[in-house]
């Protein structure tokens, strides 16, 4: 969905688009190779094959008229717009005022903006529908007095908010054109006429079929036919076949030329019906033609235009396509996988050849803007297979081959080595006529004696040599596969030694690979640990710290190219960065080559220096980079599309008109924006809410936000765009308003303070009424504090009563307590006397020495007997006991019925806190039989063993 950008942004947004377009307008498009052409297709766009026409809004967005109606797109999300009678669209113009103006089968009006997209006017319902039927308007252009819809069989004038309708005095129509302030219009069969204030005036040449007709020269035009080629035209009429001798004539007539835009002052675009797009420049050379084979989708070009930043749009028989002329990356794309990826380059006596995965392959290079440099790759015979280098050594194209070493004589291979994987060459310092190659089994040597031939293959090392660095003219770093040898060769190298080897597990920090490299003169050797130096002194290898750190991640590059003078290409993992050397400083450019991100084989990153530009190896062919062209540095302010109500249900519209304030409901909202700055990489968003969190957002991808629960308030939402350069575009910002709920708003604040005011007046006769019923209060509660004194001081007074009371029978319990105690001590005393009563009673004898008889013992043993279990002691104990414990027996009797009589004696015992010793002797048994009954009672009682059984009764 594209939505409102406010007027003022509108404005500083056209003025920066002007400037762009100015400064992209006035440069040379490149020839070498093919710009990028991005695909758009209609599951994309979601929309019909067929974009019969296209053009840019004010702010940006790109719309075409498509067979399903207005398709938009602002750079982040398409939208289609349906005309009211659901028909297909044939044009598509804007207005200066930013309306998009439509025109369909029996149908044209205009879109504009508001606050939740575009909103469709009518206004062909001012035509008589009879005049109207079956016509289509093709061509939309803005006159002085008003705006012509141009079909075959008439046009129709709006001005004044009426339509005038005109016919070509019976002779229909081809199309209109429009160059600056000049109208042109083909009539059939007269052919092209200039058109002024409805009236048409025949060229005094013959024009039929124009198709395209565009600024030449001043007062010089030049007009693209249908199946004649090109003419130009004078402002006097008078018109002539433009550079007929030139090749795009002869293929714009064959390809049946189809329409045609301007580039900038030099260069031109044709779009035709069967060979996709011929860009030429003023002299009628060819410099690129982008067809099917080279990216476009289909070769039908139905419509194009330029866009503010020189890319070409068009619109296809199935597509639309954007062609990125302006950008310093032009590309080779081996779209049928006929190349494979690349591995090695090499511009040589006017060819550039291409060693790769299937093999080595050559085509013609000029390094010209001039003319067209298309590619045209062919293969060398009896080259399949991998190829891993290739290098120039005195004038001569070596070729390390996964089958050996070739010598490269224009399309044909020699073969001058037949050991394997020839992917490491260096000419000996000081010796131009020796070359070391490091291959798959170890080191050769190579001699030219006019030719270049292999001269001696060396025993040792037998290992994968990767790479050879000279440290002087006779050593050389050998990097295999695990470890790192310095190599000394004898004086006529036919012969070495290994004079030092460091391991990459003890010498250098674990890493995975080494390369050897000369960075400003001094050796560095690059690992993916980071740059190391080599100390002769120590003979050891440490960081160079101050270089890591300046460098970043790309101190990990694997791979580093010098391109003359101070500048180097460091590649890391697929990525690329322009390293430059000023003074003391070094300068990291990695944005620049953005746009060969996931594009080359990683860790086997290639790159060619080759005059101006720079060849880079893909996975699908090449990447030629100018190096003196100048990219745009800076990008547009991105749109705030709309706000979306990301609570509301599916089903129901979610789309909220951000110029009016919010309600309180609609606090959960998504903010959609987008940047119609339209580029190879991915453009990247920055943005704050001002009133909720007041910094910058990380940097994203992703076209919108959210914000949830978000308070009542005013906020203010900003937004700025980067590219993958790291330009930082103007930010673009839109203020909205979220209501508070309805019982917070003025309307509401005003009837609470009515009710406030209605409140206070019934409350000061709240309150004097409560001063009186205070007072009254007052004095009821004075009286009632008073009886309250009377009360609590009879209390006191009673309180005192019973704490005399109670220290009373405190006292009598006491007294009691001692008699009960003394009385059972009294009862011992008499049952221990009779126990020794009785054994003396056992020990006497009569007076003749003999104990006594069992008959007179009995006697008397039964009157003590008698006498221990009289109860009438127990019952003077009982009767004192109860009065000094009330109820105690009955309350255990009570509470556990099974108590006997003997439990109870033992129980009032215990309570007074007797021994086991003189518990026994009252209940004349042993203390073992007492400690059993106390088992017992616990039993009984159910205590447990922590418990006191003196303790339980006690507090009965």
């Amino acid at each position: 969905m594209l939505y409102f950008v406010s007027m003022v942004q509108f404005v500083s947004l056209l003025l920066l688009l002007v400037l762009f377009g100015l400064q992209s307008g006035a440069q040379s498009v490149p020839s070498i190779g093919n710009p990028f052409v991005q695909n758009f297709t209609k599951s994309q766009y979601k929309a019909g094959n067929q974009n019969w026409s296209i053009a840019q809004g004010r702010d940006g967005i790109i719309y075409a008229a498509n067979n399903n109606g207005l398709v938009a797109y602002d750079g982040a999300y398409w939208a289609l717009y349906h005309l009211d009678n659901k028909n297909f669209a044939r044009s598509v113009a804007v207005a200066p005022d930013g309306k998009i103006y439509v025109g369909g089968k029996e149908e044209f009006g205009y879109y504009e903006q508001t606050g939740t997209g575009l909103r469709y006017r009518k206004l062909s319902h001012l035509v008589d529908p009879d005049i109207l039927e079956n016509d289509e308007i093709w061509k939309i252009l803005f006159v002085s007095d008003g705006i012509m819809f141009q079909s075959f069989s008439k046009y129709y004038l709006y001005k004044s908010g009426k339509i005038e309708v005109h016919y070509g005095n019976g002779e229909p129509f081809l199309f209109a054109h429009q160059v600056a302030d000049k109208f042109w219009i083909e009539k059939i069969p007269s052919g092209l006429h200039h058109w002024s204030a409805n009236k048409f005036t025949p060229l005094l040449s013959k024009l039929t079929n124009v198709l395209a007709m565009l600024p030449l020269r001043q007062d010089t035009y030049l007009i693209g036919t249908a199946k004649d080629g090109l003419f130009m035209l004078k402002q006097n009429g008078e018109a002539a076949p433009w550079n007929p001798d030139k090749l795009i004539n002869k293929l714009l007539k064959e390809s049946q030329l189809n329409n045609g835009v301007k580039l900038n002052d030099s260069t031109f675009a044709f779009g035709t019906i069967k060979k996709g797009i011929f860009i030429i420049n003023d002299k009628g050379n060819i410099l690129h033609h982008i067809h099917k084979r080279n990216g476009l989708q289909n070769n039908t070009v139905l419509s194009m235009a330029l866009d503010r930043q020189g890319n070409i749009w068009a619109g296809l028989d199935n597509g639309i396509d954007r062609i990125e002329i302006n950008s310093p990356f032009y590309y080779y794309k081996d779209i049928f996988g006929e190349i494979g990826t690349v591995y090695a380059i090499k511009v040589f006596q006017n060819k550039i050849y291409l060693g790769t995965n299937q093999g080595l392959f050559y085509s013609d290079w000029t390094g010209s803007d001039d003319t067209s440099s298309s590619f045209n790759f062919t293969f060398v015979p009896n080259s399949q297979g991998q190829v891993w280098a290739l290098d120039v050594f005195n004038g001569q194209l070596i070729c390390g081959h996964n089958d050996g070493t070739f010598l490269v004589e224009g399309a044909t291979l020699s073969r001058i080595s037949p050991w394997t994987g020839g992917w490491a060459n260096i000419q000996v310092p000081g010796m131009p006529s020796l070359f070391l190659q490091g291959n798959y089994t170890g080191l050769a040597l190579f001699s030219d004696n006019g030719r270049w031939g292999l001269k001696h293959k060396f025993p040792t090392p037998k290992a994968a040599v990767i790479a050879l660095f000279p440290k002087d003219t006779r050593s050389f770093w050998t990097v295999l596969n695990n470890r790192m040898e310095i190599i000394e060769f004898s004086p006529d190298f036919l012969s070495l030694r290994v004079s030092k080897s460091f391991s990459f597990n003890k010498d250098l920090p674990n890493v995975q690979y080494v390369t050897p490299v000369a960075v400003q003169g001094n050796t560095l050797f690059a690992t993916d640990k980071g740059i190391f130096i080599y100390d002769n002194v120590l003979s050891k290898f440490k960081p160079y710290e101050d270089f890591n750190k300046a460098l970043g991640s790309y101190a990990r590059s694997k791979r580093i190219k010098h391109l003359g003078n101070a500048a180097y290409l460091f590649s890391n993992q697929g990525h690329f960065a322009l390293v430059n050397f000023d003074q003391n400083q070094v300068n990291v450019d990695s944005a620049i080559f953005n746009n060969l991100e996931d594009m080359v084989m990683k860790n086997y990153e290639v790159v060619e220096p080759a005059g101006r530009h720079l060849l880079f190896g893909l996975d699908n062919g090449i990447a030629i980079f100018d190096r003196n062209a100048k990219g745009n540095t800076r990008i547009a302010a991105p749109l705030i599309l709309g706000f979306q109500d990301i609570s509301a249900p599916s089903d129901s519209s979610r789309y909220i008109d951000f110029k009016q304030a919010l309600s309180n409901k609609q606090n959960n909202i998504r903010i959609l924006f987008s940047s119609p700055w339209y580029l190879t990489s991915a453009i990247k968003y920055q943005y704050m809410l001002e009133g909720y969190l007041d910094e910058w957002s990380k940097s994203s991808e992703t076209p919108y936000i959210d914000y949830t629960n978000l308070s009542p308030g005013t906020y203010t939402f900003k937004v700025r765009a980067i590219s993958a350069t790291g330009a930082v575009s103007e930010i673009t910002e839109q203020r909205f308003t979220i209501n508070p709920p309805w019982y917070l708003q003025w309307p509401a604040i005003i009837f609470y303070i009515m009710l406030l005011g209605v409140g206070v007046v019934q409350a000061r006769k709240l309150v004097i009424e409560k001063i009186k019923r205070d007072k009254l209060a007052l004095r009821q509660k004075l009286h009632r504090r008073q009886e309250e004194l009377l009360r609590k001081e009879a209390e006191q007074n009673e309180k005192k009563l019973i704490e005399v009371r109670n220290a009373q029978l405190t006292q009598e319990l006491e007294l009691k307590n001692r008699e009960l105690a003394n009385a059972a001590a009294n009862i011992v005393y008499k049952n221990e006397l009779l126990n020794n009563l009785h054994e003396e009673l056992l020990n006497l004898k009569d007076k003749n020495g003999n104990k006594l008889s069992t008959d007179q013992l009995q006697k008397v043993n039964k009157l003590m007997d008698n006498a221990r279990s009289d109860e009438r002691d127990w019952d003077l104990f009982e009767k004192s006991f109860n009065e000094s414990h009330e109820n105690f027996f009955k309350k255990l009797k009570a509470d556990y019925p099974t108590l006997s009589p003997n439990d109870l004696k033992l129980c009032a015992y215990l309570r007074l806190n007797m021994s086991s010793k003189d518990i026994a002797s009252l209940l004349n048994i042993t203390t073992r039989g007492v400690e059993i009954r106390r088992y017992r009672l616990r039993k009984k009682f159910g205590l447990p063993t922590e418990k006191n059984l003196t303790e339980f009764l006690l507090e009965r």
